[in-house]
């Protein structure tokens, strides 16, 4: 079950970073254009920080469990 939870939390990163670094991209082309660049930006932060900490406390649980056998 945690390897499926470790495996989501990287397709979200991976997702999110594609969101974060398109709309970064495309902001610096269009000198803030009129599409919704900015909540796609925004979206994709919010999903990377809760990818990370996702991931981060899975990793944690994993050397929690590694520690203790």
């Amino acid at each position: 079950m945690r390897w499926i939870r470790l495996i989501v939390g990287e397709f979200v990163l991976l997702f999110a970073s594609i969101l974060v670094f398109r709309s970064a991209w495309t902001l610096l082309d269009e000198y803030l254009g009129k599409s919704n660049l900015w909540l796609l930006l925004i979206l994709g932060i919010i999903l990377t920080v809760i990818a990370l900490i996702v991931l981060d406390h899975e990793v944690k649980c994993e050397l929690e469990k590694k520690k203790q056998v």
